[in-house]
């Protein structure tokens, strides 16, 4: 039997959602600069040279290089904690044995791509456009790709388990 989530759950849920929420408010409103564009972060399937420089002069033009390297990073800092938290719980509470060790070592590893990104990210946009390497947007690129390999099956996991235990309620209350 599936052990309780813990009361603080709730508060932790909503806490990261909202936080979600002030991040994709600043990408909109600051950080994509005209149709086309989106943070090198919401690229599921990365990026390359000419995407990275294209993006990073049309963000110099706007003022969003400051935006993505203030609000945006500590907005980014805190949400890859927050919606790890919230996976290790679901799957410490509602997953045994393997699955349990599996999905939260998957959770770890986009904790970890997630930061690597940020920080490689941090690095481009740094750097002028025309000195942005093919090797420096490939690495972060390679983060970006990793980090959304390792978080997609966590969110497939933990909606499979938030629809089981909606069954199981409902079944319950018949």
């Amino acid at each position: 039997m599936p052990e309780p989530l813990p009361r603080w759950f709730g508060p932790l849920l909503w806490a990261t959602m909202l936080l979600f929420a002030a991040m994709v408010w600043t990408t909109t409103r600051s950080l994509t600069p005209a149709s086309g564009w989106s943070v090198f972060d919401a690229r599921v399937f990365g990026y390359d040279l000419d995407y990275a420089q294209g993006y990073i002069a049309a963000l110099r033009d706007t003022g969003g290089i400051d935006v993505y390297l203030g609000r945006q990073r500590m907005l980014d800092t805190v949400f890859p904690a927050l919606l790890t938290a919230v996976l290790l719980v679901v799957f410490r509470a509602r997953c045994r044995g393997v699955l349990q060790i599996g999905l939260g070592a998957l959770a770890l590893v986009y904790l970890g791509a997630d930061y690597l990104e940020n920080a490689r990210v941090a690095g481009l946009l740094r750097t002028g456009p025309d000195a942005l390497t093919a090797q420096a947007v490939a690495a972060a690129s390679l983060a970006t790709v990793v980090k959304y390999a390792a978080l997609a099956p966590c969110l497939i996991a933990a909606l499979v388990i938030y629809v089981q235990g909606r069954i199981a309620q409902s079944e319950g209350s018949l």
